[in-house]
């Protein structure tokens, strides 16, 4: 027998839980500053440099790979995105993520692309062996990492890695391969946006350097980028005012903001 998903309401204080330490998780970030070492593709090094700096972090995103163990160590976490995979950026992923593990520092993994090519997506797969804390992808890119077009690729995928699955698109779903919730939260222009989604998985790396509960932490990121993009959209006239209306909101996104808007439900797996 197959099986389906289906989406839930949860109670509205599980709604506001999540909004408050959301909250409390980005209060903890400007306070902490933390250094989240990225290695990132060319078109998503700006945005996401000012994504991690209008919360507070401190982003890094060297990858030389003569000092790339240096600046693992030294940070709280990393980020990788596999997009322009030059030799250069290839060099120093693996060097960085044995440098994150040797360091119990947590990682997130980008999967940028790997359903148009086969060669990426064996790479990616040898990444996955060194164990991230989190994967970040589109559904195209979690189910090319496993291998299968079914709706229960990110369960399927975050079954078989250990690691938490964020599964982002038009709603965004999170799992650890037994509970998942959905974020419906964010807006359609956030689409239009250059590396939107490169900037949300050094976000996620930004929450896991000050919550090493995973799925929680995952939670809360995508859904302060979720939220922000709504209230970033109802200001502006395009993606190009988008793109400054969103630092904005993200530098000034608070708890009332957040209670207002979070708009999170479960989803469970039932017969079809």
């Amino acid at each position: 027998m197959s099986s389906v998903f289906k989406v839930f309401d949860i109670e509205s204080q599980s709604n506001t839980d999540y909004a408050r330490s959301c909250a409390i998780m980005l209060a903890t970030i400007a306070k902490q500053k933390p250094r989240v070492q990225c290695i990132t593709n060319t078109v998503a090094m700006d945005f996401t440099s000012d994504i991690l700096l209008a919360v507070g972090a401190r982003p890094s995103l060297s990858m030389g790979v003569d000092e790339i163990q240096e600046f693992v160590a030294s940070s709280d976490s990393l980020s990788i995105n596999i997009g322009t995979l030059d030799s250069a950026r290839k060099a120093a992923i693996r060097p960085a993520i044995e440098t994150a593990l040797d360091y119990h520092r947590p990682w997130v993994l980008d999967p940028v692309s790997v359903h148009a090519s086969e060669k990426r997506c064996d790479y990616a797969r040898e990444l996955l062996e060194l164990k991230p804390t989190v994967i970040r992808g589109n559904i195209a890119e979690i189910k090319a990492l496993v291998g299968r077009d079914t709706p229960e690729a990110a369960w399927i995928l975050a079954q078989q890695t250990g690691a938490v699955v964020a599964q982002t698109g038009e709603a965004d779903i999170i799992t650890d391969g037994s509970k998942a919730l959905m974020i419906a939260n964010g807006n359609l222009m956030q689409t239009r946006v250059s590396a939107m989604g490169c900037a949300a998985t050094a976000f996620v790396a930004t929450f896991l350097a000050v919550n090493r509960r995973a799925f929680d932490a995952t939670v809360q990121a995508l859904l302060a980028l979720s939220v922000a993009g709504e209230v970033a959209a109802s200001r502006s006239a395009g993606p190009g005012s988008l793109h400054m209306h969103i630092l904005d909101t993200l530098y000034s996104l608070d708890a009332e903001q957040l209670e207002a808007r979070s708009h999170i439900l479960k989803c469970e797996e039932v017969a079809a």
